[in-house]
């Protein structure tokens, strides 16, 4: 038993939390430590996933929640990665711009719901990675819920838990990255 297990045992009850919220739209099919599987066929894709990555800071931890999910397409012929970056003034209107090189960027630079849903939940990371050997899209989600910190000193625990607007912007986001690929 480590000095964080209890820490983590909470951090991990949180990701359930979170991870649970989205039953409306699909079920939990598989619980790990740091890792909960949804039925992710009921939402059109091969696989979606939950996880924390956990960063030890001095006197505390930090654990970012993050969404893994898996869209199969063999249209690539070599490896590809897009990702999102916000442009705009610190406390102006942030404006979310795809890049890459490839043209399947511009095409998510061009689809108005995924900008909107991009200014709406301002994600830490969103980055689509084409593998060529997996025949299918990688998207590494870093919403801006669901992460879990703690610190010793002060005593801080914090957590907080996404609403329902995030919840389905977040699904159709998935869904609507999906068409565009498909398309």
């Amino acid at each position: 038993m480590g000095i964080y297990s209890i820490i983590d045992n909470r951090a991990w009850n949180s990701l359930k939390l979170v991870t649970d919220q989205f039953n409306a739209f699909t079920t939990v099919t598989r619980t790990d430590i740091n890792r909960i599987e949804l039925d992710a066929e009921k939402i059109g894709i091969k696989s979606m996933y939950s996880s924390y990555k956990v960063m030890n800071k001095w006197m505390g931890r930090v654990y970012i929640f993050k969404w893994h999910c898996f869209i199969e397409d063999s249209a690539l012929p070599h490896n590809q990665t897009i990702k999102l970056q916000y442009r705009g003034k610190l406390f102006g209107e942030k404006i979310p711009e795809f890049t890459s090189k490839h043209e399947l960027a511009t095409k998510l630079n061009k689809d108005p719901e995924i900008i909107k849903i991009c200014k709406a939940i301002d994600f830490e990371k969103l980055e689509l990675s084409y593998s060529k050997r997996d025949n299918g899209w990688n998207i590494e989600i870093w919403p801006n819920y669901g992460d879990f910190i703690w610190m010793l000193i002060p005593p801080v625990r914090y957590f907080r838990k996404p609403n329902d607007v995030e919840i389905q912007q977040t699904i159709q986001l998935v869904q609507r990255i999906r068409d565009v690929f498909t398309s």
